[in-house]
Protein backbone atom coordinates (compact mmCIF):
# COMPACT_ATOMS: atom_id res chain seq x y z
CA UNK A 1 0.00 0.00 0.00
CA UNK A 2 2.83 2.34 0.92
CA UNK A 3 4.55 1.45 -2.34
CA UNK A 4 1.40 2.31 -4.36
CA UNK A 5 1.03 5.66 -2.62
CA UNK A 6 4.72 6.41 -3.26
CA UNK A 7 4.37 5.54 -6.95
CA UNK A 8 1.26 7.71 -7.17
CA UNK A 9 3.07 10.63 -5.53
CA UNK A 10 6.01 10.29 -7.92
CA UNK A 11 3.66 10.17 -10.93
CA UNK A 12 1.84 13.29 -9.75
CA UNK A 13 5.15 15.10 -9.24
CA UNK A 14 6.38 14.09 -12.70
CA UNK A 15 3.10 15.21 -14.23
CA UNK A 16 3.33 18.60 -12.52
CA UNK A 17 6.91 19.05 -13.71
CA UNK A 18 5.91 18.09 -17.26
CA UNK A 19 3.01 20.55 -17.20
CA UNK A 20 5.26 23.36 -15.94
CA UNK A 21 7.86 22.60 -18.61
CA UNK A 22 5.17 22.65 -21.28
CA UNK A 23 3.78 25.99 -20.01
CA UNK A 24 7.26 27.46 -19.94
CA UNK A 25 7.97 26.29 -23.48
CA UNK A 26 4.64 27.74 -24.66
CA UNK A 27 5.40 31.13 -23.08
CA UNK A 28 8.87 31.23 -24.63
CA UNK A 29 7.39 30.34 -27.99
CA UNK A 30 4.80 33.14 -27.63
CA UNK A 31 7.56 35.61 -26.75
CA UNK A 32 9.50 34.60 -29.83
CA UNK A 33 6.40 35.04 -31.96
CA UNK A 34 5.73 38.47 -30.47
CA UNK A 35 9.26 39.61 -31.20
CA UNK A 36 8.82 38.58 -34.82
CA UNK A 37 5.57 40.61 -35.03
CA UNK A 38 4.12 38.49 -37.83
CA UNK A 39 0.46 38.86 -37.02
CA UNK A 40 -1.67 37.79 -39.99
CA UNK A 41 -4.89 39.74 -39.47
CA UNK A 42 -6.79 41.78 -42.04
CA UNK A 43 -7.65 45.43 -41.43
CA UNK A 44 -11.43 45.97 -41.79
CA UNK A 45 -12.75 47.67 -44.92
CA UNK A 46 -13.86 50.77 -43.00
CA UNK A 47 -10.22 51.54 -42.23
CA UNK A 48 -8.98 50.96 -45.76
CA UNK A 49 -10.29 54.17 -47.27
CA UNK A 50 -6.93 55.93 -47.48
CA UNK A 51 -5.03 57.51 -50.32
CA UNK A 52 -1.56 56.07 -50.61
CA UNK A 53 0.00 58.39 -53.15
CA UNK A 54 3.55 59.24 -54.07
CA UNK A 55 3.98 62.17 -51.70
CA UNK A 56 7.68 61.62 -51.35
CA UNK A 57 9.64 63.32 -48.61
CA UNK A 58 12.22 64.44 -51.15
CA UNK A 59 11.64 67.36 -53.54
CA UNK A 60 10.87 66.58 -57.14
CA UNK A 61 12.53 68.73 -59.83
CA UNK A 62 10.60 71.90 -60.53
CA UNK A 63 9.26 72.07 -64.05
CA UNK A 64 7.70 75.30 -65.25
CA UNK A 65 5.10 75.06 -67.92
CA UNK A 66 6.31 76.73 -71.06
CA UNK A 67 3.80 78.62 -73.12
CA UNK A 68 3.74 77.33 -76.67
CA UNK A 69 4.44 80.05 -79.17
CA UNK A 70 2.13 80.05 -82.13
CA UNK A 71 4.03 79.67 -85.35
CA UNK A 72 3.03 82.12 -88.01
CA UNK A 73 1.76 80.46 -91.11
CA UNK A 74 3.74 81.66 -94.13
CA UNK A 75 0.68 81.31 -96.31
CA UNK A 76 -1.33 83.63 -94.08
CA UNK A 77 1.36 86.32 -93.76
CA UNK A 78 0.50 89.67 -95.25
CA UNK A 79 1.91 90.33 -98.69
CA UNK A 80 2.52 93.81 -100.08
CA UNK A 81 -0.44 95.15 -102.08
CA UNK A 82 -0.30 95.04 -105.86
CA UNK A 83 0.22 98.29 -107.86
CA UNK A 84 -3.38 98.23 -109.10
CA UNK A 85 -4.73 98.19 -105.57
CA UNK A 86 -2.45 101.06 -104.56
CA UNK A 87 -3.72 103.16 -107.47
CA UNK A 88 -7.33 102.46 -106.56
CA UNK A 89 -6.74 103.48 -102.97
CA UNK A 90 -4.99 106.67 -104.08
CA UNK A 91 -7.99 107.69 -106.24
CA UNK A 92 -10.41 106.95 -103.44
CA UNK A 93 -8.39 109.06 -100.97
CA UNK A 94 -8.46 112.00 -103.39
CA UNK A 95 -12.22 111.82 -103.64
CA UNK A 96 -12.63 111.68 -99.89
CA UNK A 97 -10.06 114.37 -99.09
CA UNK A 98 -9.97 117.19 -101.69
CA UNK A 99 -6.64 119.07 -101.78
CA UNK A 100 -8.02 122.41 -100.57
CA UNK A 101 -9.91 120.99 -97.64
CA UNK A 102 -8.20 120.54 -94.28
CA UNK A 103 -9.08 117.31 -92.60
CA UNK A 104 -8.99 117.33 -88.82
CA UNK A 105 -8.07 113.99 -87.33
CA UNK A 106 -10.50 112.76 -84.73
CA UNK A 107 -9.12 112.01 -81.32
CA UNK A 108 -9.41 108.39 -80.39
CA UNK A 109 -10.42 107.58 -76.87
CA UNK A 110 -7.53 105.87 -75.06
CA UNK A 111 -7.92 102.15 -74.49
CA UNK A 112 -8.54 101.14 -70.96
CA UNK A 113 -5.45 99.34 -69.66
CA UNK A 114 -6.08 95.72 -68.87
CA UNK A 115 -5.76 94.80 -65.23
CA UNK A 116 -2.67 92.73 -64.67
CA UNK A 117 -2.06 90.32 -61.82
CA UNK A 118 0.03 92.45 -59.46
CA UNK A 119 0.43 89.79 -56.81
CA UNK A 120 4.09 89.30 -55.89
CA UNK A 121 6.10 86.35 -57.15
CA UNK A 122 8.26 86.50 -54.01
CA UNK A 123 6.61 86.56 -50.58
CA UNK A 124 8.13 88.08 -47.47
CA UNK A 125 9.71 85.97 -44.75
CA UNK A 126 7.50 84.81 -41.87
CA UNK A 127 7.95 82.54 -38.85
CA UNK A 128 5.20 80.35 -37.41
CA UNK A 129 4.84 77.94 -34.53
CA UNK A 130 2.14 75.28 -34.44
CA UNK A 131 -0.82 76.36 -32.31
CA UNK A 132 -4.52 75.67 -31.79
CA UNK A 133 -5.65 78.38 -34.25
CA UNK A 134 -3.68 76.75 -37.06
CA UNK A 135 -5.16 73.38 -36.15
CA UNK A 136 -8.65 74.87 -36.35
CA UNK A 137 -8.04 76.49 -39.76
CA UNK A 138 -6.45 73.34 -41.14
CA UNK A 139 -9.28 71.14 -39.89
CA UNK A 140 -11.77 73.40 -41.69
CA UNK A 141 -9.89 72.87 -44.95
CA UNK A 142 -9.84 69.11 -44.40
CA UNK A 143 -13.48 68.83 -43.32
CA UNK A 144 -14.66 70.86 -46.33
CA UNK A 145 -12.51 68.72 -48.63
CA UNK A 146 -10.91 71.91 -49.92
CA UNK A 147 -8.23 71.90 -52.57
CA UNK A 148 -4.86 71.98 -50.80
CA UNK A 149 -1.34 71.64 -52.26
CA UNK A 150 0.93 68.69 -51.74
CA UNK A 151 3.82 69.53 -49.43
CA UNK A 152 7.00 67.91 -50.68
CA UNK A 153 9.88 68.28 -48.26
CA UNK A 154 13.45 66.98 -48.13
CA UNK A 155 15.25 65.67 -45.04
CA UNK A 156 18.66 65.72 -46.74
CA UNK A 157 19.88 68.56 -44.51
CA UNK A 158 19.13 66.73 -41.25
CA UNK A 159 19.54 63.07 -42.23
CA UNK A 160 17.06 60.20 -42.37
CA UNK A 161 17.57 58.88 -38.83
CA UNK A 162 16.97 62.29 -37.23
CA UNK A 163 13.97 62.92 -39.48
CA UNK A 164 12.37 59.58 -38.57
CA UNK A 165 13.02 60.17 -34.88
CA UNK A 166 11.30 63.56 -35.01
CA UNK A 167 8.32 62.13 -36.88
CA UNK A 168 7.99 59.42 -34.20
CA UNK A 169 8.33 62.03 -31.43
CA UNK A 170 5.34 63.89 -32.94
CA UNK A 171 3.24 60.74 -32.83
CA UNK A 172 3.99 59.52 -36.34
CA UNK A 173 3.68 55.82 -37.21
CA UNK A 174 5.25 53.80 -39.99
CA UNK A 175 3.13 51.71 -42.37
CA UNK A 176 3.33 49.64 -45.53
CA UNK A 177 0.63 50.56 -48.04
CA UNK A 178 -0.52 49.57 -51.51
CA UNK A 179 -0.47 52.58 -53.84
CA UNK A 180 -2.60 50.92 -56.51
CA UNK A 181 -5.32 49.72 -54.12
CA UNK A 182 -4.95 52.89 -52.00
CA UNK A 183 -5.01 51.19 -48.62
CA UNK A 184 -2.88 50.44 -45.60
CA UNK A 185 -1.61 46.85 -45.39
CA UNK A 186 0.34 46.65 -42.13
CA UNK A 187 2.10 48.70 -39.49
CA UNK A 188 5.87 48.59 -39.35
CA UNK A 189 7.62 48.18 -36.00
CA UNK A 190 11.11 49.58 -35.60
CA UNK A 191 13.43 50.08 -32.66
CA UNK A 192 15.97 52.83 -32.05
CA UNK A 193 19.42 52.06 -30.76
CA UNK A 194 23.02 53.19 -31.27
CA UNK A 195 21.81 56.10 -33.39
CA UNK A 196 19.98 53.92 -35.93
CA UNK A 197 16.55 52.38 -36.44
CA UNK A 198 16.23 48.62 -36.80
CA UNK A 199 13.37 46.73 -38.38
CA UNK A 200 11.48 44.33 -36.06
CA UNK A 201 8.52 43.21 -38.16
CA UNK A 202 4.99 43.84 -39.44
CA UNK A 203 1.62 43.82 -37.71
CA UNK A 204 -1.62 43.70 -39.69
CA UNK A 205 -3.79 43.58 -36.60
CA UNK A 206 -4.02 47.28 -35.79
CA UNK A 207 -7.74 47.34 -36.53
CA UNK A 208 -8.98 50.29 -34.54
CA UNK A 209 -5.81 52.32 -34.11
CA UNK A 210 -5.87 54.39 -37.30
CA UNK A 211 -8.31 56.90 -35.84
CA UNK A 212 -6.77 60.31 -35.35
CA UNK A 213 -4.17 59.86 -38.09
CA UNK A 214 -3.91 62.05 -41.19
CA UNK A 215 -4.98 59.43 -43.72
CA UNK A 216 -5.17 62.05 -46.47
CA UNK A 217 -1.44 62.84 -46.21
CA UNK A 218 0.83 59.77 -46.26
CA UNK A 219 4.50 60.76 -46.33
CA UNK A 220 6.34 58.32 -48.55
CA UNK A 221 9.98 57.54 -47.85
CA UNK A 222 12.20 55.63 -50.24
CA UNK A 223 15.77 54.82 -51.22
CA UNK A 224 16.83 54.20 -47.61
CA UNK A 225 18.42 50.90 -46.43
CA UNK A 226 15.79 50.53 -43.68
CA UNK A 227 12.94 51.10 -46.15
CA UNK A 228 14.40 48.63 -48.65
CA UNK A 229 14.62 46.02 -45.87
CA UNK A 230 10.98 46.65 -44.91
CA UNK A 231 9.70 46.40 -48.49
CA UNK A 232 11.75 43.29 -49.30
CA UNK A 233 10.37 41.59 -46.18
CA UNK A 234 6.81 42.66 -47.05
CA UNK A 235 6.91 41.13 -50.53
CA UNK A 236 6.60 37.61 -49.14
CA UNK A 237 3.21 38.50 -47.62
CA UNK A 238 1.84 41.05 -50.14
CA UNK A 239 2.84 39.78 -53.55
CA UNK A 240 1.79 41.63 -56.70
CA UNK A 241 1.24 44.83 -54.74
CA UNK A 242 2.55 48.31 -55.40
CA UNK A 243 4.17 48.57 -51.98
CA UNK A 244 5.15 51.90 -50.44
CA UNK A 245 6.54 52.76 -47.03
CA UNK A 246 4.76 55.77 -45.54
CA UNK A 247 4.58 57.75 -42.31
CA UNK A 248 1.23 58.94 -40.98
CA UNK A 249 1.25 61.86 -38.55
CA UNK A 250 -1.58 62.73 -36.16
CA UNK A 251 -4.36 64.65 -37.89
CA UNK A 252 -3.88 67.76 -35.75
CA UNK A 253 -0.21 68.03 -36.76
CA UNK A 254 -1.00 67.89 -40.46
CA UNK A 255 -3.95 70.26 -40.00
CA UNK A 256 -1.70 72.79 -38.26
CA UNK A 257 0.77 72.72 -41.16
CA UNK A 258 -2.05 73.45 -43.62
CA UNK A 259 -3.45 76.16 -41.37
CA UNK A 260 -0.08 77.90 -41.16
CA UNK A 261 0.38 77.67 -44.94
CA UNK A 262 -3.08 79.13 -45.52
CA UNK A 263 -2.36 82.11 -43.24
CA UNK A 264 1.01 82.75 -44.86
CA UNK A 265 -0.33 82.68 -48.42
CA UNK A 266 -3.32 84.87 -47.51
CA UNK A 267 -0.95 87.56 -46.23
CA UNK A 268 0.81 87.47 -49.60
CA UNK A 269 -2.43 87.89 -51.54
CA UNK A 270 -2.93 84.25 -52.50
CA UNK A 271 -5.36 81.53 -51.60
CA UNK A 272 -4.09 78.11 -50.61
CA UNK A 273 -6.33 76.49 -53.25
CA UNK A 274 -4.37 78.25 -56.04
CA UNK A 275 -1.32 76.04 -55.46
CA UNK A 276 -0.98 72.40 -56.41
CA UNK A 277 2.41 71.77 -54.77
CA UNK A 278 4.89 73.51 -52.47
CA UNK A 279 8.51 72.54 -51.86
CA UNK A 280 10.66 72.86 -48.77
CA UNK A 281 13.31 71.42 -46.46
CA UNK A 282 13.37 70.22 -42.88
CA UNK A 283 15.87 72.01 -40.68
CA UNK A 284 17.41 71.64 -37.26
CA UNK A 285 18.93 74.66 -35.50
CA UNK A 286 20.04 74.30 -31.87
CA UNK A 287 16.94 72.86 -30.17
CA UNK A 288 14.55 73.85 -32.94
CA UNK A 289 13.16 71.44 -35.53
CA UNK A 290 10.88 72.56 -38.29
CA UNK A 291 9.95 72.91 -41.92
CA UNK A 292 11.04 75.72 -44.23
CA UNK A 293 8.88 76.20 -47.34
CA UNK A 294 10.75 77.82 -50.22
CA UNK A 295 8.69 77.53 -53.42
CA UNK A 296 5.14 76.97 -54.59
CA UNK A 297 3.56 76.32 -57.99
CA UNK A 298 0.33 77.91 -59.21
CA UNK A 299 -1.94 75.19 -60.55
CA UNK A 300 -3.49 77.20 -63.42
CA UNK A 301 -0.40 78.85 -64.91
CA UNK A 302 2.44 76.67 -63.63
CA UNK A 303 4.30 79.77 -62.43
CA UNK A 304 6.64 79.45 -59.47
CA UNK A 305 6.18 81.69 -56.44
CA UNK A 306 9.15 82.04 -54.10
CA UNK A 307 8.18 81.45 -50.48
CA UNK A 308 10.03 82.11 -47.24
CA UNK A 309 7.97 80.46 -44.54
CA UNK A 310 9.52 78.87 -41.46
CA UNK A 311 7.35 76.56 -39.39
CA UNK A 312 8.73 75.47 -36.02
CA UNK A 313 7.36 72.07 -35.09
Amino acid sequence: MARKSLILTVMVAVSIIAILCFVGWTRNNQKNELTKRKVRMVIPQTQQEIRIVAVEEKPAPVKQRLKKKKKKDASKSKQPPSPKKIAVKAKESKKLNPPNKIVVAQKRSPKKPQRKDVRPRRLLAANFRLNSHMIYEGRRLIDKNSSVPMVQASYDRIGFEYYLKKMMDMGGRLFVGDAQEQKILAEVFVGYGSGKYKFFGLDEGKRDELDGLALFRPREISEEPLVNEILNYSWQFFKESDLRCVILLPLDKEAAILGALKEYLNKGGYDVSQFDVVWGNYFQAENQFGLRLERGRLSKTGEIVNLNMTLNM
